[in-house]
């Protein structure tokens, strides 16, 4: 677990960090700090356009707004298990034909077009496979359920904010607000760095890996087990809520 002396190893801007730190874990750079304006500035910017299509200061605050809004992995994605919160509060259970059942219900009454409503419905059962291996591999316990997907947002977002400062597209203060308002985001919509790492998961691969349980599988699951079970991560001593 890589960790810079000078960042923040408590306190909020702490939490903050700590909600995007899958990605500096995975390829071994500091959790708790943002990149150097002068020694990662080109890579950056290289990065940025070839993954993200940002080029400008405008593209780069585009992409911010669209992370902390939950617009990057979308709204439909996560309706899809907030009609599941609402079978499991009215009803107390469900099962997978009665949720995709009440998702196509709830597409329809939104005037989906009736190929959306069949995506929202297959994506009920996608969810379903990808929570089982998620128990299997730890990600989620024993009948744990994804909460939401948001979290994947959000802790891109920081990691937008940490990229964003070391290719000189904002200043420090700018990525430091980013970093806390996505910390306060994850807040909102879970209670544990486990409930958000599972929702973190579940994010990523809906998003890219398509039930191939493949690099974008490993490359999230790995973080999360190191986060989870390292005495030197920030999961282990900076509370969540």
């Amino acid at each position: 677990m890589v960790s810079a002396p000078q960042g923040p190893f408590y306190g909020p801007l702490a939490h903050g960090y700590a909600c995007g730190a899958h990605i500096p874990v995975h390829v071994s750079s500091p959790w708790n700090a943002l990149d150097d304006p002068v020694r990662d500035y080109a890579a950056n910017r290289e990065s940025l356009a070839d993954n993200w299509g940002v080029t400008t200061a405008e593209d780069w605050s585009r992409q911010v707004d669209y992370l902390l809004g939950g617009m990057n992995i979308g709204p439909e994605v996560d309706a899809v298990l907030n009609v599941r919160r609402t079978l499991l509060r009215q009803q107390g259970h469900y099962d997978l034909f009665t949720w995709q059942n009440a998702v196509g219900e709830w597409a329809r009454r939104q005037r989906k077009e009736p190929a959306e409503v069949e995506e929202m419905v297959h994506l009920a059962g996608v969810v379903t496979r990808y929570e089982s291996r998620f128990r299997t591999d730890g990600l989620l316990p024993h009948h744990g359920l994804v909460t939401s997907l948001f979290g994947y947002d959000f802790g891109r977002a920081v990691n937008m904010a940490r990229w964003g400062f070391g290719g000189r597209f904002c200043d420090y203060r700018t990525a430091e607000r980013i970093v806390l308002r996505a910390g306060e985001l994850c807040r909102q919509h879970y209670t544990s760095w486990a409930d958000f790492s599972a929702g973190y998961a579940l994010g990523r691969v809906i998003r890219f890996d398509k039930e191939e349980y493949g690099h974008m599988y490993v490359s999230v699951l790995g973080p999360h087990r190191l986060l989870m079970t390292d005495r030197t991560s920030p999961w282990w001593h900076v509370p969540f809520a």
